[in-house]
């Protein structure tokens, strides 16, 4: 569908943006809440199996058709990286202030163009390549290194966006022959499985208060991927994807200093206004350029 097609519908993907983007902080804010008193697995493992849960009814019927995919190991390889960037995510938030792990977390616009150039060869444009510097600039400003230490903490939440980077050019040319409902079962299908075969050895006891706080991860992992996909299918992602990106950092710094008192100094909130600056810009012009080809 072309830009003016999604028109009429733009409001209404605006809405869908600003719910992902405050349910992935929601659920990123639970995570933060019970890490430090159950492993990452087990937050990983309820993430993925009540979304893959909630996926069953749209397999029941004719779950033969549904399975049946091209290019599996792409799908495998997809899970991986996004099951990557997951765990890194949430091991972070051990250390990290909320709003900073979910910046450095939405980095991935700005590692998108160089994970295309490594996957398929292709080529980004000057205007791209603008929005990177200025994101990568705000990237230094938030971890702040200097010569005696550099937060590895924060380097991890840095990984989350990589990886992610990464899943989102493989999405891409799995849409081509695979239907995004189709992605989303594999893709909590897998990392549920791999998740589960790992959570004996990290598994222990839990109060029934961190029980309700996991669900609460899981539910709202599973609102963040519905509302989500509602958002990118109504408008077009250059125009949702920034504004996403907006919320979810914003209710993060919100989240931070209404729960831990705590407000990014002068630097790092530089920082993550060219974060998302720099994002902006290569979302934008990454699918206005793709647009045209």
């Amino acid at each position: 569908m072309t830009d003016s097609q999604h028109q009429q519908h733009l409001p209404l993907s605006i809405f869908f943006a600003i719910l992902a983007g405050v349910s992935y902080t929601l659920m990123s804010l639970l995570g933060k809440f019970i890490g430090g008193q159950t492993s990452t697995d087990t937050i990983l493992f309820v993430r993925f199996a009540i979304s893959l849960v909630l996926l069953v009814p749209w397999l029941i019927k004719d779950p033969h058709k549904k399975l049946k995919v091209e290019h599996p190991k792409k799908l495998i390889w997809r899970s991986c990286f996004s099951l990557l960037s997951f765990g890194c995510f949430f091991y972070a938030l051990k250390f990290v202030s909320l709003s900073n792990a979910l910046v450095l977390n939405n980095t991935f616009p700005l590692f998108v163009p160089l994970a295309a150039l490594v996957h398929s060869n292709v080529k980004t444009s000057p205007k791209v390549w603008l929005g990177i510097i200025v994101g990568f600039l705000g990237v230094l400003l938030i971890i702040q290194p200097d010569i005696h230490a550099l937060d590895p903490y924060a380097l991890i939440a840095l990984a989350s966006g990589i990886f992610a980077a990464v899943a989102i050019v493989m999405i891409r040319y799995l849409t081509k022959t695979v239907s995004t409902l189709q992605i989303l079962f594999y893709y909590f299908l897998i990392n549920t499985i791999v998740t589960a075969v790992i959570l004996p050895f990290q598994w222990q006891s839990l109060p029934s208060d961190i029980l309700l706080l996991l669900l609460g991860v899981g539910i709202f992992g599973a609102l963040y991927q519905l509302f989500s996909t509602l958002c990118f299918a109504k408008a077009p992602v250059r125009v949702t994807s920034p504004i996403m990106s907006i919320c979810t950092v914003v209710s993060g710094l919100i989240a931070d200093y209404f729960v831990w008192q705590q407000l990014p100094n002068l630097l790092s909130f530089l920082g993550i206004l060219c974060v998302l600056v720099g994002g902006t810009l290569s979302i934008y012009f990454g699918q206005k350029e793709l647009a045209t080809r």
